[in-house]
């Protein structure tokens, strides 16, 4: 697991733990480290289908931010293409809500 500062916001990247080693708190271990390394909101991004892994990071204080916004980082902070768009979701940590929260509902 890994950050890639970026203006605006620092988007995790390759968030893994290896099979076997799942269900021992390594990745939340992981994710609160990162958390600690910048004051710039976390984004992660995942697929829409890993129903598992979204609930693993809204149970660590992230959360979903709207379809149209979710498009538009996706766009902004990953390097994708547009299949992939329509099949992935991104989350977003408190840090990111707290000062777009009106944008986030509008969009």
């Amino acid at each position: 697991m890994g950050i890639q500062y970026a203006q605006g916001a620092t988007p995790i990247r390759h968030a893994y733990v290896y099979t076997v080693e799942k269900r021992h708190g390594i990745g939340g271990k992981l994710l609160s480290s990162l958390c600690k390394q910048t004051a710039s909101p976390l984004l992660i991004g995942t697929w829409a289908d890993a129903v598992w892994a979204v609930h693993l990071y809204e149970k660590d204080g992230f959360r979903l931010v709207s379809q149209e916004l979710n498009n538009r980082l996706l766009r902004e902070y990953w390097s994708i293409r547009d299949r992939r768009i329509e099949t992935s979701v991104v989350l977003a940590n408190q840090k990111w809500f707290d000062p777009h929260e009106t944008e986030a509902i509008n969009l």
